[in-house]
């Protein structure tokens, strides 16, 4: 079976320590208690070997403009070109930049990126905020998805958790119907609301990027036949440290299978669903009208 993990970044520690030089971490984050582990799984070849020993065929790296994760679009296309084969990339921009529509379009069409990272929290914004509409038009002319962060965010007072709130992701979803959006994290530790955007909405899914005892916890296969077994999608958050473990991709892989799920559901959470974020449904659900609703129950009334 192929995988495809959605949810990976290989950040540019040099590149993030020269444009974030003046920001520093407080004490007592629990995060930070394993980051210098994590440093050799930064490198390309160490994810590949990774992937390799976890069964993944493809993963998606994430650019993303904000401290913490940084990565630059330029950096995740480099590796894209290098690994064509075993890397998609998406692209980041910084949405209170003035320039970000036209930064997406470059990295999009010039860069060949195929999806928008944002993080609301690490780069200080509300999503359901109007003035970044702007943005989400120019992701549905491209015809590209757009990741939101949501959920929890570990990062003291670096970020607000207000702006990860997965019911801002609402708004967005209602307005712009036809955009495709994933959720992260399994929205933990906001995990009912980001179930509600996703059950409610469908151009709505959610990644699987959360701790393990979380996903053998919450992703029960009742809430995944509730939600719907297609809005679910594989992730890791690679390379993050989870619960105090360095990170193995492989972990992941055998946690979803552990669930006891059908073969055509793993097919979809471990590859197809994905692949329905990134280029749309083959067809979509038919609108009904009220008055064609209407006339369906008074048909029945009448048998």
């Amino acid at each position: 079976m192929e995988i495809i993990n959605a949810h990976v970044h290989l950040i540019e520690i040099e590149a993030m320590a020269q444009k974030y030089q003046d920001f520093s971490l407080s004490g007592g984050i629990s995060v930070l208690q394993d980051i210098v582990a994590t440093l050799p799984l930064l490198s390309p070849e160490m994810l590949i070997q990774q992937m390799d020993e976890a069964g993944i065929a493809k993963s998606v790296l994430y650019a993303v403009d904000a401290p913490i994760v940084y990565s630059s679009n330029e950096y995740v296309k480099s590796l894209c070109d290098r690994f064509p084969d075993r890397f998609i990339g998406f692209a980041s921009v910084n949405p209170n930049d003035p320039t970000a529509v036209d930064t997406l379009e470059k990295a999009v069409k010039g860069f060949g990126l195929k999806g928008l990272k944002l993080h609301p929290p690490l780069q200080n914004f509300f999503p359901n905020d109007k003035a970044f509409y702007p943005l989400y038009e120019k992701a549905l002319e491209l015809n590209i998805p757009i990741v939101f962060h949501v959920g929890t965010t570990p990062f003291g007072s670096l970020c607000r958790l207000s702006q990860a709130n997965p019911l801002l992701i609402d708004d967005i979803a209602v307005d712009f119907p036809d955009l495709r959006i994933q959720l992260t994290h399994l929205g933990t530790l906001w995990h009912n609301e980001s179930f509600m955007v996703v059950e409610k909405n469908p151009n709505v899914f959610i990644d699987t990027a959360a701790y393990l005892y979380e996903i053998k916890e919450i992703l029960t296969p009742n809430l995944i036949d509730r939600i719907g077994p297609d809005k679910i999608i594989f992730g890791t958050d690679y390379p993050m440290p989870y619960a105090g473990t360095i990170h193995n991709i492989k972990d992941f892989v055998d946690c979803i299978g552990e669930i006891g799920l059908s073969q055509t559901t793993l097919r979809g959470i471990f590859k197809d669903n994905f692949e329905t974020l990134l280029n749309g449904r083959q067809t979509k659900g038919k609108d009904i009208s009220l008055a064609e609703l209407m006339a369906e129950v008074a048909n029945h009334s009448n048998q």
